[in-house]
């Protein structure tokens, strides 16, 4: 069974495009989707960035 994933299911329900994730911390899209899909992290700067400018809980984030 695969794993939920929360961040995935936060950004659709607030409607928050990877594009728009992918500009607030400075990434390509390819690489953000990476990290959204839990294939790479997000550096403690980036998850900073999306704490403060996407209001995206932390507990979601971590």
């Amino acid at each position: 069974m695969e794993e939920a994933n929360e961040l995935l299911g936060y950004l659709k329900a607030h409607h928050i495009s990877q594009q728009k994730v992918a500009e607030v911390i400075g990434r390509s899209i390819s690489s953000t989707n990476r990290k959204i899909n839990h294939h790479s992290d997000f550096t403690q700067s980036e998850i900073h960035q999306l704490y403060y400018e996407l209001k995206i809980p932390l507990e979601i984030l971590i």
